[in-house]
């Protein structure tokens, strides 16, 4: 990431407000391109063609385990899979909001066939349109434009996950130089099974500085190369019609000329590639979430209970207004986070990773509460209810697990305001355990933003400025918590993932916060204050929600939560050292 590249969420670490990256909120994408907007709205018509017509059936995906041969093609016939491919390799070029408004709509119909768009579009093909040549270009994104064959992506291994600087998957360039041999095992391989084009990561031997060392590369392999094993395809809790295979590496011969980008840069490749499915799977998230509001409000509306619709009961009032609410932050984050990955300059990592752990969180949630307000229906079948709570879990694990992306939010948000301290700021340059693609962004700079303003510039209307004065005092607080945080712990705080943890909480609230502000003013400014009342509605539980969570992370920042953090410690530590639950049985003993 360049150094020089604005963040919003860098910023409020340090008490600075860009608010020219979230203000105005963007307007519709009917305006600002009316003919992508027109392919958007029939690539969406064709899906809903093919979910009337029961050509896509999730509750048959799941039973099966498999996406049908059918749809695959009829989703090829539609360019639905050469969403991200150039126009000029046949595919339909989409800016990034565009095909996250695309996604949303596959994501609402089955999330495993979300999955398969994702891998196919968003990470297989895409790593060719980012990093390949004009050759590779020109031989594979036609086929996989037209839907020939899929793409998949292999990087994660059995040893060390999804770290693409410590995979262990070697590849060593032949004595006469024509083709790489690569060995290794990858794991949970998306599409791979039925994939006729692979990008996947090996290690290779590389010269700096004078010294041979080993650095990942990406490579461009197929199926029918020499060596290439599938072991096999994993079951799952969910997402079950969407297929992960184990790939084995014996000796394969990969031609030279399938290099993905620079050898020795394979890290590059996978960061790069990897950060634009977070905005995606928070495109899935959002939509589900929002079709699960939905859902609910009707089954409330018509199941009876007690001489009522459940609908009547203020419990259940609380749940539909909570999620609503959240659903309407995600979406406005959402927004935000596709106009940001289309401008050119922006750095929109970390609204990435924040927009991913809230929508993927808020999904979870929802589906949980869809079951419960369901009761007996919400856990068994043919009610989709269960199918869509294990639908949603995987989505706090895909695209970086949430507890890993808080640590990458809180790591680079306190970078600025420790670069004073200099063993603090030489700390957070070196590799983080277990952050894995991660590590690279914590061990990146950020531009000055010492000198900073904790104010939101653009007029607001009345109604939203009690939420930016809290706002502006959040931001300043959240700068005093990070300053108190780096100089109680210094060198120690990359260990102190709880104090991390809740710097990272408090900032993904205040970056949806703004967002939900922005979007809101823009409903305003075009429909009037009148018109606007349930959005406004929305808008002020929100943020009365937001801040509530917002408080009570900075209040576990203070001098009393290391007393409890310390007991916590203590606890784990008794139980990994007797590795069972060691109190006597209460009953017989």
């Amino acid at each position: 990431m360049s150094e020089n590249r604005p963040s919003f969420t860098r910023g409020v670490f340090a008490g600075a407000v860009y608010d020219e990256l979230l203000f105005p909120y963007p307007e519709p994408l009917d305006k600002r391109n009316p003919e992508e907007a027109a392919v958007v709205r029939r690539l969406i018509a064709d899906i809903d063609r093919m979910e009337k017509a029961e050509i896509i059936d999730p509750a048959r995906f799941d039973e099966e385990e498999t996406v049908s041969e059918e749809v695959i093609a009829e989703f090829g016939r539609c360019g639905l899979l050469a969403l991200t491919i150039p126009k000029e390799y046949g595919g339909l070029e989409l800016s990034h909001t565009a095909y996250a408004r695309v996604f949303e709509r596959i994501s609402r119909t089955d999330p495993s066939l979300a999955v398969l768009v994702g891998v196919h579009c968003g990470l297989g093909s895409k790593a060719i349109v980012l990093y390949g040549t004009e050759s590779q270009k020109s031989r594979y994104l036609p086929l996989l434009a037209r839907g020939e064959t899929l793409a998949a992506y292999a990087l994660t291994e059995p040893e060390t996950g999804s770290d693409a600087q410590n995979i262990k998957t070697t590849a060593q360039l032949s004595d006469d130089g024509t083709r790489w041999i690569l060995n290794g095992h990858k794991l949970w391989i998306g599409n791979a099974h039925r994939a006729g084009v692979i990008a996947t990561f090996a290690q290779t031997q590389v010269d700096r500085g004078g010294e041979t060392v080993s650095r990942s590369t990406a490579f461009i392999i197929r199926p029918d190369m020499p060596g290439f094993r599938i072991l096999g395809t994993v079951r799952k809790l969910g997402i079950r019609g969407s297929t992960q295979a184990e790939l084995l590496y014996e000796n394969m011969e990969v031609p030279a000329d399938h290099v993905l980008g620079t050898v020795g840069k394979g890290f590059t490749v996978a960061v790069q590639v990897l950060n634009a499915g977070r905005l995606t799977l928070a495109a899935g998230c959002a939509s589900g979430a929002k079709a699960l509001v939905g859902e609910m409000a009707t089954y409330a509306e018509q199941r009876v209970q007690f001489g009522h619709p459940l609908a009547h009961f203020e419990i259940t009032q609380r749940k539909l207004s909570h999620l609503a609410a959240s659903a309407y932050a995600a979406d406005a984050m959402l927004g935000i986070l596709a106009s940001l990955a289309d401008r050119a300059g922006t750095d929109y990592s970390l609204e990435a990773a924040c927009a991913k752990v809230f929508a993927s969180e808020l999904i979870w949630e929802a589906a949980d509460e869809m079951v419960q307000v369901a009761g007996g229906r919400g856990f068994v079948k043919p009610y989709p209810y269960e199918r869509l709570l294990r639908d949603s879990r995987i989505n706090r694990i895909f695209e970086g697990a949430n507890e890993v992306l808080r640590l990458f939010i809180a790591l680079n948000g306190i970078q600025g305001p420790a670069e004073s301290l200099k063993e603090v700021g030489t700390a957070l340059r070196k590799p983080v355990r277990n952050l894995g693609l991660l590590t690279g962004f914590a061990a990146s700079r950020v531009r000055n933003i010492l000198v900073s303003k904790v104010t939101l510039d653009p007029v607001l209307h009345p109604r939203l400025r009690g939420h930016e004065k809290y706002f502006e005092k959040h931001v300043a607080e959240l700068r005093t918590a990070t300053d108190r945080a780096i100089m109680r712990h210094r060198r120690e705080i990359i260990d102190r993932q709880l104090v991390l943890e809740r710097l990272a909480n408090m900032a993904i609230e205040l970056f949806a916060t703004a967002c939900v502000i922005s979007r809101t003013q823009r409903i305003l400014d075009e429909r009037g204050e009148e018109a606007s009342e349930r959005e406004l509605s929305l808008c002020d539980l929100f943020c009365i929600e937001s801040g509530l969570r917002f408080r009570a992370n900075r209040v576990m920042l203070n001098g009393s939560s290391e007393a409890t953090d310390a007991r916590r410690r203590t606890v784990a530590a008794d139980i990994r050292e007797a590795r069972r639950y060691f109190v006597d049985d209460a009953i017989l003993d």
